[in-house]
């Protein structure tokens, strides 16, 4: 499955990527936005009392003099400028003459432009700042004072509360004695200073700003809480994680769908096979791991469908091949409850024997063809000296009646007695030689020779023979299960036809394989090739060596 990982891993990995450079662009353009509107509700109380304190200068000469000082005051050069000098009209210039103030950042970033416009007149305010200080602060309370000075004590709630609107923070008048300060920030604000106490609150994010300004009467101005500019609210922070988490989730969702998909697929087609039908294939196959699973489930598909056909094949050629055995010793034994005859009795007991042993020869084809179908037959693999195979099976398998000369063709003196040795299951080897002789005997006209060699690290067994030969047309069939040229089942050199297909498996079940060419003889060549070492792939089963 590391191919999914990989996949999984990796667009998961460039998910994160672009959520977290989503989030961060998202968050960069809103706090920009929070920035302006930040300053704005900070500057537009100041620049308020700026205006009005402006429009009582009762002269152009007094005005442009308290335009500086007020620049002193705030730190900042303020300008004034008539309504066509301004930078920009429509929906900025209507929400200026609505008495806001309005904030222009500069494209290099840092710096903002400020601008407001005089109530009641074509003159417009403009200054630059980059960042509210605490400058700016002491001259909000100084202007304040400077406004309440044109009214009585008993006046200043009043004006307060009006001016308040103005603001974007808290403005009012407290006892001094009700206040919180420090012994120098009180000796301070009795010496007429503005004074500012910075509250942190535990977190630097929450820190807020109090300013102080005596005045008078035992009454002291407090401005604030002043809020410091918080780059990541709660709000914002709740709304990047949901984000993050939607966006995941979503990343997550178009990475496992394929896979839901596929995964789907595969438990269909398992369900097809489960209800019989065995025609199910999984489709759609790639490299990856679910399709070599897909792979393995049409193999396995295949498998299961090839033996089911297999069975009933064989049932079917079973059933017509035990026939012929058990009629005759059926008629043999009504035969010989007819014959009283002594020597007549003995001959039939013989044919009655006869046609047992083949009876018994037919169901051990059967049951070593049907163990080499099963699935996964336990050999026993061992090391073997070919020599001494082949001439103990030459030995029992040679003609005592007949013409037809078996002989071994193989050059072991050029071999060499290190080349003499297979690792097999000998059983199973020796059975797989055995009915290829006999094979062999059974259609030769007067010559079988069989034949070993190594080449390029297999066995290779050759047996050939005189005989009419295979055509190529049939030579794939033959080593189907109860498949025979001679078409006549009552020829007792016939066999039964699963000598060729024991055959085949053994040589599958060894990692090998068999094949048919023509014989140097005139007849049929069939060749096995077997690896000499085991291959831990093909060979299931226990291994020993001898």
């Amino acid at each position: 499955m590391n191919n999914f990982f990989i996949r999984i891993y990796a667009g998961l990995m460039l998910a994160v990527v672009v959520v977290g450079l989503l989030s961060y662009g998202a968050v960069h353009l809103l706090n920009k936005h929070r920035s302006v509107e930040y300053r704005e509700k900070m500057a537009r109380g100041t620049f308020y009392l700026t205006a009005l304190s402006l429009e009582r200068q009762d002269s152009t000469e007094k005005q442009n003099a308290h335009l500086q000082f007020l620049s002193r005051l705030l730190g900042a050069d303020i300008f004034l400028m008539a309504a066509e000098e301004v930078p920009f009209s429509g929906a900025k210039r209507r929400y200026l003459d609505k008495g806001r103030v309005l904030v222009q950042v500069r494209p290099e970033g840092g710096m903002a432009d400020i601008y407001y416009h005089l109530p009641d007149t074509d003159i417009y305010l403009r200054t630059a700042m980059d960042k509210v200080s605490e400058q700016q602060a002491r001259a909000t309370a100084l202007l304040l004072l400077e406004e309440l000075q044109h009214f009585s004590r008993s006046q200043w709630h009043r004006e307060l509360e009006r001016i308040q609107e103005q603001f974007g923070y808290k403005i009012g008048l407290e006892n001094s004695g009700e206040i919180y300060l420090d012994p120098e920030q009180r000796q301070r604000l009795l010496q007429r200073e503005v004074v500012l106490a910075l509250d942190e609150g535990g977190r630097r994010d929450k820190s807020t700003v109090m300013v102080y300004a005596l005045a008078g009467g035992g009454q002291v101005l407090v401005l604030g809480p002043l809020s410091l500019f918080d780059w990541m609210p709660l709000p914002l922070l709740i709304g990047v994680v949901l984000w993050g988490l939607i966006a995941m989730g979503l990343a997550a969702y178009v990475l496992s769908r394929p896979l839901q998909l596929r995964l789907a697929e595969l438990d269909s087609v398992v369900r097809r096979v489960g209800s019989g039908d065995l025609e199910a294939r999984v489709e759609n196959l790639k490299q990856d791991a679910l399709s070599q699973l897909g792979s393995t489930i049409n193999g396995m598909t295949k498998h299961i469908q090839r033996l089911i056909q297999s069975q009933q094949e064989m049932v079917r050629a079973v059933s017509h091949e035990l026939r012929t055995p058990v009629a005759r010793l059926r008629f043999g034994i009504d035969m010989l409850a007819e014959t009283e005859d002594k020597h007549q009795r003995l001959t039939q007991l013989e044919e009655l024997d006869t046609d047992i042993e083949q009876l018994n020869q037919l169901i051990d084809e059967i049951l070593t063809f049907a163990r080499l179908e099963q699935g996964s037959p336990s050999l026993r693999v061992e090391v073997v000296v070919v020599k001494e195979l082949l001439q103990r099976l030459l030995h029992l398998l040679s003609p005592r009646e007949s013409e037809i000369n078996l002989v071994d063709n193989t050059q072991w003196h050029k071999l060499g007695p290190e080349h003499w040795r297979v690792w097999v299951d000998e059983k199973y080897l020796a059975r797989l030689l055995q009915n290829l002789i006999t094979n062999a005997l059974r259609y030769a006209q007067q010559q079988v020779a069989v034949s070993y060699e190594c080449r390029q690290g297999d066995a290779i067994f050759c047996v050939d023979d005189d005989g009419p030969g295979i055509p190529e047309a049939v030579r794939e069939k033959i080593f189907e299960p109860f498949a025979r040229l001679d078409q006549s089942r009552h020829r007792s050199s016939g066999g039964y036809g699963l000598g060729l297909s024991i055959v085949k498996r053994i040589a599958q079940w060894h990692g090998g394989a068999v094949t048919i060419t023509d014989s140097p003889l005139g007849g049929a060549r069939f060749v096995v090739r077997i690896p000499i070492k085991p291959n831990t792939t093909h060979v299931l089963g226990d291994v020993a060596v001898r």
